[in-house]
C-alpha cells in the first residue's frame, strides 16, 4: 500500500513538488523505503573476504599484528578491563570482558595484543540497559537510572576454560545473597512488618516474638489497682515495724 503527499508553490508562487512515499508491510508502517541491494557483485565481496583471511593468516605465521595498530602509544593505560565468567551459551573459544564505555573494538584488540599477547579474531559489543534504581526503596526516595555497562565478547584462537568454582566461593556468594535479602527486608518494612522476623538465613537471625495472652483493659486496670494496693500495704507495714522497733530502743 502506498501513500503519496504533494505540496506546491510558485514564483512568489513558484511551484515546487515534494513527494513522499510510505510503505505498509504486514500491517506495520515503515518510515523509509526498503534498502537497496548491494551494487558490488557477490563474487567481488567474496574475493575481498578471502583476501582479508589470507592477510590474517600471513600475519599470524610471521608473528606480526593481524590488524592495524593504533598510532597513539600509551605506556600506562588507565582503562580497567575485567575478564568475566562465561555464561551457558559461550564456547571455550570465546571470552567476555567488562570494559569502559569509551572503549571500542579496536581498543580492546590492541589492548589484549600488546599487554597479554592475545590475538582476537572477532569482537562483538553489548550494552546493558540502564534500569531504574531506588536507593532506599520505592515510595521513599526518588529514582535514578543505573549507569550502563559495556561488555565485549571476543573470539580466541586457542580455547580457555575457567577453573571450577571453589566451595568457599560458592558459600561466599550465597552469604552475600542472603545478606542483601536481609537488608532489603529491613529497609522496605513498613508499620507492623518491622516486628516480623526476616526470612533470610532461614529466619535464624531475628528472634521470634513470644506469644502473649490477651488481657482486656478493664481486667488489666483492676489487676494493676490490686497490685498497687498490696504494695502500699506492705510499705505501711514495714514503716510501722520500723517505728515500733525504734520506740522500744
Amino acid at each position: 500500500m502506498f501513500a503519496r503527499f504533494k505540496t506546491a508553490s510558485s514564483g512568489l508562487f513558484e511551484r515546487t513538488f515534494v513527494q513522499s512515499q510510505r510503505t505498509i508491510i504486514m500491517g506495520r508502517l515503515r518510515p523509509f523505503a526498503q534498502k537497496k541491494k548491494p551494487t558490488v557483485p557477490r563474487e567481488e565481496r567474496a574475493k575481498k573476504s578471502k583476501r582479508i583471511v589470507q592477510l590474517v593468516k600471513e600475519a599470524i605465521e610471521n608473528d606480526e599484528p593481524h590488524f592495524t595498530v593504533g598510532a597513539k602509544k600509551l605506556y600506562f593505560p588507565s582503562a580497567r578491563v575485567t575478564l568475566l565468567r562465561p555464561n551457558a551459551k559461550q564456547t571455550p573459544y570465546q571470552a567476555k570482558f567488562l570494559v569502559p564505555k569509551s572503549f571500542n573494538k579496536l581498543d580492546l584488540r590492541d589492548y589484549l595484543y600488546h599487554l597479554y599477547g592475545l590475538r582476537v579474531l572477532n569482537v562483538t559489543v553489548a550494552l546493558t540497559p540502564a534500569t531504574w534504581e531506588y536507593p532506599i526503596g520505592p515510595g521513599f526516595s526518588s529514582r535514578h537510572r543505573v549507569a550502563q555497562k559495556k561488555k565485549m565478547t571476543v573470539d580466541l584462537i586457542d580455547p580457555f576454560v575457567w577453573p571450577e568454582e571453589t566451595e568457599f566461593f560458592k558459600n561466599q556468594a550465597e552469604f552475600i545473597e542472603q545478606r542483601d535479602a536481609y537488608r532489603d527486608d529491613k529497609l522496605e518494612a513498613i508499620g507492623s512488618d518491622k516486628l516480623k522476623p526476616s526470612k533470610a538465613f532461614e529466619g535464624i537471625i531475628d528472634r521470634h516474638p513470644q506469644p502473649k495472652n490477651f488481657v482486656p483493659k478493664t481486667v488489666e486496670r483492676q489487676m494493676r489497682n490490686l497490685k498497687d494496693k498490696a504494695t502500699l500495704q506492705e510499705k505501711q507495714l514495714r514503716t510501722e515495724e520500723f517505728i515500733s522497733q525504734h520506740i522500744q530502743l
